[in-house]
């Protein structure tokens, strides 16, 4: 039978998990014992950088990069005594927002330098280093580097060249900042003298390159800026870009930046660039040019202020010789009064008229105005009014009384003719005459054919009618009886030709 387990501590020991061992044994689950490890290694490698080669190097399609750093062999081979040793292999994540800001493609065999720090992943025990930053090793270290300096002074606005300062015109004092056995200081002072002899130069010494060269140069910057220069000058000559690295140097481009002062940066020649150029007020491509932006020609100033004089004593003598004709102009008008009397009394004669023109005005404008009130009250006086009516009452009645006239006397004649029109056509008239008309069945009866022998008609004469029966017909075109030679058998229908 096993021993029996002490029963666990009420309470977890403090400090250290592995500087200090339990009083007594404990039993850890798997979620305390990851949580234990978690608390004690995540925050001693929160920042971290590791150099390795990248190996199994897979992009998800949500953005996210998975990868594995590995020691390479010379390098695993060099941590064991003999060089037998295998390349040790971490597992990495980049996450997207991470990846998006590469400027390179990762893949696998690149050597890479990265910085992240180290995380335990409960679910599956393992750690794995969570990558921040990328760069490549060797000769795209630095210029990976230097886009990535380039890329936080343009978010920080240090690029823009709405910031960028004028030169002063002529300076009082001018400070450089270079090497004081360089040839650049040499260059530039004999141009500098040449153009304008006895300009103040203040002098910061500072390393130009080699380590520590940047932070040599920012404090000559800062003196040069307590000194209250009017003009910084940043120089040194030409040379190789790991010579001129010092002048890509992050903080040197930032106090560059906060310079009180205009800083003209001229480093190396003119196909080099570094930030201190980009961040510098202004750009020049050799000291010497720098030499000929920071100060003027004094024999040219001094042309052009010749040339100025002689423009404003040109200009004073003109604008005196003009005051001196309106004062001969004044003082010729001055000397006969008569002028100012004269135009006195004209000006007094013009304001009498337009007062007493002023004061007739309402008098017009109120007999106006009196004429048009009672040409409105005559018209609208009763009597007046009456009289109009009356009038055009009359006027009324004369047209109407025409009017019925013309219609009557139209109307009468039209009767007229219709009436000799429509006499012709009188059948009473024509039944008095002698004519008869033959009915039957209520319908005219005006060709012999449409009636058979022996069919009773109703005969209308000009007084009174007859009823009758037929008893022959007629089939003749001749409407009038006895022209037409018909038998009498065939007219009466039956012999001896007897009439009804």
């Amino acid at each position: 039978m096993s021993p029996a387990r002490p029963p666990p501590p009420e309470a977890e020991p403090q400090g250290d998990l592995f500087a200090q061992a339990p009083a007594l044994p404990r039993t850890y689950s798997v979620s305390e014992l990851t949580r234990a490890l978690r608390n004690a290694l995540e925050p001693k490698f929160r920042d971290v950088w590791v150099a390795g080669e990248v190996a199994n190097c897979r992009r998800q399609s949500s953005g996210h990069v998975y990868l594995s750093l590995k020691d390479a062999l010379r390098q695993a081979q060099g941590d064991r005594p003999g060089g037998a040793g295998e390349p040790a292999l971490i597992n990495a994540v980049m996450w997207a927002t991470q990846a998006r800001r590469l400027k390179f493609a990762l893949a696998d065999g690149q050597e890479v330098l990265v910085r992240g720090f180290v995380e335990i992943y409960p679910p599956h025990g393992k750690y794995q280093l969570v990558v921040q930053e990328v760069e490549p090793r060797g000769a795209g270290a630095h210029a990976l580097l230097l886009q990535q300096v380039k890329e936080r002074l343009q978010a920080d606005g240090l690029l823009d060249l709405a910031r960028k300062r004028p030169l002063p015109f002529l300076p009082r004092r001018v400070g450089v900042a270079t090497s004081p056995t360089g040839a650049a200081l040499r260059d530039l002072l004999r141009v500098l003298h040449g153009r304008f002899p006895g300009v103040p130069v203040l002098v910061a010494p500072c390393r130009v390159q080699g380590e520590g060269a940047a932070a040599t140069v920012i404090a000559a910057v800062k003196a040069l800026c307590r000194a209250r220069v009017d003009v910084i000058v940043v120089t040194r000559g030409g040379g190789s870009a790991e010579d001129l690295s010092a002048f890509d140097d992050e903080r040197l481009a930032r106090i560059i930046a906060a310079c009180p002062v205009p800083v003209v940066s001229a480093v190396g020649h003119e196909q080099d660039v570094s930030v201190a150029d980009l961040v510098a007020d202004v750009r020049a491509a050799t000291p010497t040019h720098a030499a000929q932006l920071v100060a003027p020609v004094r024999d040219e100033l001094v042309a052009q202020l010749a040339a100025l004089r002689a423009r404003l004593d040109r200009a004073v003598a003109g604008a005196v010789e003009g005051r001196r004709q309106v004062v001969r102009a004044l003082r010729a008008e001055l000397t006969d009064p008569a002028h100012l009397l004269s135009r006195e009394r004209h000006r007094l004669d013009d304001l009498l008229r337009r007062g007493e023109a002023a004061a007739r005005a309402p008098g017009r404008r109120g007999r106006g105005e009196l004429e048009a009130l009672r040409g409105r009250l005559a018209r609208c006086e009763p009597r007046a009014r009456l009289r109009a009516i009356r009038a055009r009452m009359e006027a009324a009645t004369r047209r109407l009384g025409g009017w019925q006239a013309a219609t009557f006397r139209r109307e009468g004649l039209r009767m007229e003719r219709l009436t000799a029109r429509l006499e012709p056509a009188n059948v009473a008239k024509l039944l008095a005459r002698g004519f008869a008309l033959v009915l039957r069945d209520g319908h005219l009866v005006t060709r012999s054919e449409a009636v058979e022998p022996g069919a009773a008609v109703r005969i209308a004469l000009g007084e009174g009618w007859l009823d009758a029966a037929v008893r022959g017909r007629d089939q003749g075109s001749d409407p009038l009886p006895g022209r037409s030679q018909v038998p009498a058998e065939e007219a009466t229908g039956r012999p001896g030709g007897e009439e009804s």
